[in-house]
C-alpha cells in the first residue's frame, strides 16, 4: 500500500482541485454572461477529451454541478496519478544513484 501514497501527487491533486474551485467560483459570479465558464472548461479539458475519445461527444456545462464534480474528481485523480508516477521515477533514480555511488573505503578515506 505504500506504493499508492505521494505527495507529489497530493499536492497536484490539491492544486487541481483549488483551480477548480476557483474556477467555479468564478463562473458563479456571473453565470448568465458570455463566456462566463470559460475558466471552468480550460481547467476540464482532460476530462472533455477523455470523453469525447470515449463516447464520440461531450456537452461539459458549468450549469451542471454533476458535470463539475465529475470533470473535477476525474482531473484530480489524473493528477494525482500523473504525480505518482513522476514522484516513483524520481525515487526510483535517486535509489539507483545512491546504490551506484562508490563508498568511502574505495575513495582511501576510510
Amino acid at each position: 500500500m505504500r506504493a499508492a501514497r505521494s505527495i507529489l501527487g497530493l499536492g497536484l491533486a490539491i492544486l487541481y482541485a483549488a483551480a477548480f474551485a476557483v474556477a467555479y467560483w468564478l463562473w458563479a459570479q456571473q453565470p448568465s454572461v458570455f463566456l462566463s465558464d470559460l475558466w471552468l472548461s480550460l481547467a476540464a479539458v482532460p476530462y472533455l477529451l477523455t470523453v469525447r475519445a470515449l463516447t464520440g461527444g461531450a456537452d461539459f456545462s458549468a450549469d451542471s454541478l454533476g458535470d463539475v464534480l465529475a470533470a473535477a474528481a476525474f482531473c484530480c485523480a489524473l493528477a494525482y496519478l500523473g504525480g505518482a508516477i513522476v514522484e516513483a521515477l524520481l525515487r526510483a533514480a535517486w535509489r539507483l544513484a545512491r546504490r551506484n555511488r562508490p563508498s568511502a573505503r574505495w575513495r582511501g578515506e576510510g
